[in-house]
């Protein structure tokens, strides 16, 4: 078709070109012209006839193909469709498995941030665990039986990752070992270090947690830990005499009292540093001699007024059981007997009662009143002194105080606040003194009202044997009018 087109379109431009030609050569030879033009168009027409035969043999040869490439296409265009359906449906697969994966990607992955915080987590519980019980190995009295112990925990304090399972376990043992071994007594042969600082070997007896012991020819003493050199010295300040008895009896097995301290010597030490009561009475300054001898006299008047009373309370008690039936009957001779077998107060209450019972009823109780007044003296005697004595010694402590505070001033004007042991010696004056007249006071006072209720009770009990006898004098009398 193509070809049919091209030879149309040829020939007319021949015509056309051929036209003007004609028009301007004056339409000459127009019969020549024509002729040629003829046989052209014939030409022209048989070529193109030709041409359009081969076209359409061309265009049906090329028709052919093209149905045959059709059916092909076709049929590759559906294989190709049939392959894309598939393969869309293994994109959607994968798609959907993509994304599925993607889900637990994301899970696997915050399950693993998870884990990872918890393991980092559990590493630095571990890691503060081991640091910790780095410390307290260090300090642990069995480290100075077995030194390096603290190493096994260098793994789990030093590494920057999980620690592993050996590390832990070995931490495990160790507590464990640690435990048991601090809940019982053991007695080790061992080098320590002696007073003088020389190194020595003897026996150490650890006592748990808390103490150890040297035991050295026939000696025993208390020892110190230090955690630095894992090692043990003997203890540096000095200690009661009473303290180094118990630890050589609890050493040679014979005794299970021990004196301990869970402060690793800071409580001995402390009791070591506590000055002994002769100190303390000389840090009082001159105010304690007149305290303490106010103390002495109390003393010695309380134990004289304890003996007293209680030898006239119980002969009291013994003079009263046995006069009272004897009063009740009326038997004045067996009653005067009884009472001048005794000099206590009771019976010369009784006797001068027996005496004047002919007299009238208020003449006899004026006498017996009178007997009575005169035994409460000897009964009261010292009671003054004592209660004198338990209000100036808190006085004589006051005094103290004030003038220790006077001396702690004046060190504060001339020597400043610079050194505080410039006036320890103000203060130490100030509160012992106070102490020692409070420690003399209080007892007194509580002496003084236990022997004054002792003479209560003894007056008591006088007045009531006079009661009764004057009450028998009045039915004997009332009897025989």
């Amino acid at each position: 078709m193509k070809h049919i087109v091209f030879c149309v379109a040829l020939l007319l431009c021949t015509i056309v070109c051929r036209g003007w030609a004609w028009s301007e050569d004056n339409q000459t030879a127009s019969a020549a012209t024509s002729q040629q033009i003829n046989s052209s168009i014939d030409e022209a027409q048989r070529k193109a006839d030709e041409d359009a035969k081969k076209a359409r043999e061309e265009a049906a040869l090329k028709e052919a193909e093209v149905m045959d490439q059709q059916g092909t296409l076709q049929a590759t265009l559906e294989r190709l469709e049939a392959e894309k359906k598939a393969l869309d449906e293994k994109l959607d697969t994968a798609k959907k498995l993509y994304e599925r994966n993607e889900q637990e990607t994301a899970l696997l992955q915050k399950r693993s941030e998870e884990q990872k915080g918890q393991a980092d987590e559990i590493a630095g519980s571990l890691r503060g665990l081991a640091q910790d019980m780095g410390t307290a190995i260090s300090q642990s009295l069995v480290s100075g039986e077995t030194p390096g112990r603290r190493t096994i925990l260098e793994p789990l304090v030093t590494q920057n990752e999980f620690p592993s399972f050996e590390a832990i376990g070995g931490m495990a043992d160790l507590m464990f070992e640690e435990m048991s071994r601090n809940g019982k007594v053991s007695t080790v042969t061992m080098a320590f270090t002696d007073d003088a600082g020389r190194e020595t070997r003897g026996d150490v007896v650890r006592i748990g947690m808390f103490n150890a012991l040297w035991k050295k020819d026939g000696k025993v003493g208390y020892l110190e830990y230090s955690p630095a050199k894992e090692a043990f010295s003997q203890f540096s300040v000095k200690m009661p005499g009473a303290y180094l008895g118990e630890a050589k009896q609890f050493a040679a097995g014979a005794s299970q009292g021990l004196y301990l301290d869970p402060s690793s010597g800071g409580a001995f030490r402390f009791i070591s540093d506590m000055p002994d009561w002769w100190e303390e009475l000389k840090s009082g300054g001159s105010l304690m001699w007149p305290i303490c001898l106010c103390g002495f006299i109390a003393v010695i008047l309380a134990i004289e007024r304890f003996i007293t009373l209680m030898r006239h309370s119980k002969a009291t008690a013994r003079l009263a059981d046995a006069v009272t039936p004897v009063l009740q009957r009326g038997d004045w001779d067996a009653a005067l007997r009884i009472s001048k077998g005794s000099n206590i107060g009771l019976a010369r209450v009784l006797a001068a009662g027996i005496n004047h019972r002919q007299e009238q009823t208020e003449v006899l109780e004026s006498v017996m009143e009178e007997s009575i007044q005169s035994i409460r003296g000897p009964l009261d005697r010292n009671m003054a002194s004592l209660q004198i004595i338990a209000v100036v010694s808190p006085l004589l402590g006051l005094l103290g105080t004030v003038t220790g505070m006077i001396s702690t001033f004046n060190m504060l004007t001339i020597y400043g606040s610079g050194d505080p042991r410039l006036m320890s010696g103000g203060i130490s004056e100030a509160l012992v003194t106070t102490e020692y007249g409070l420690f003399i006071s209080i007892p007194v006072i509580l002496v003084h009202g236990y022997f004054q209720g002792k003479v209560g009770d003894i007056i008591g009990r006088i007045e009531e044997k006079a009661m009764t006898l004057v009450n028998s004098v009045k039915k004997i009398n009332r009897q025989a009018a």
